[in-house]
């Protein structure tokens, strides 16, 4: 499970050297933001699941980790605004959907819909 928060960091890297390249330094900042608004619980996320492997309380894991991830992303998402008031929102929309539906991406492998 880790796997998928390397990778959000690995596209979330990747993404905000295009946008420095495309939109400069407050464009790259504001995708690394949007980036790591979801990543951060996404890791949380993780660790929760990690401790609770066992079958009895593999259900409670799963809610409580889901529901503390919406929790921190929202908390993350306004810290963001509030504290960054600089911030560029379609780089930081973006960089919160490239890491946000990579899971789905990468594990619904969209890449064959319809085939």
């Amino acid at each position: 499970m880790f796997k998928i928060v390397g990778i959000q960091l690995v596209v979330t890297a990747a993404c905000s050297l295009i946008a420095y390249a495309v939109g400069g330094f407050q464009a790259a900042l504001s995708l690394c933001l949007g980036g790591f608004s979801y990543l951060l619980p996404t890791f949380f996320s993780v660790l929760i699941l990690n401790f609770s492997r066992s079958p009895e309380w593999a259900g409670l894991g799963f809610i409580l980790s889901e529901s503390l991830k919406i929790i921190l992303a929202l908390a993350l998402m306004l810290a963001s605004f509030a504290f960054y008031r600089e911030i560029r929102f379609l780089p930081y929309f973006i960089g919160l959907l490239s890491v946000s539906h990579l899971v789905l991406l990468l594990f619904l492998r969209v890449h064959r819909y319809g085939k």
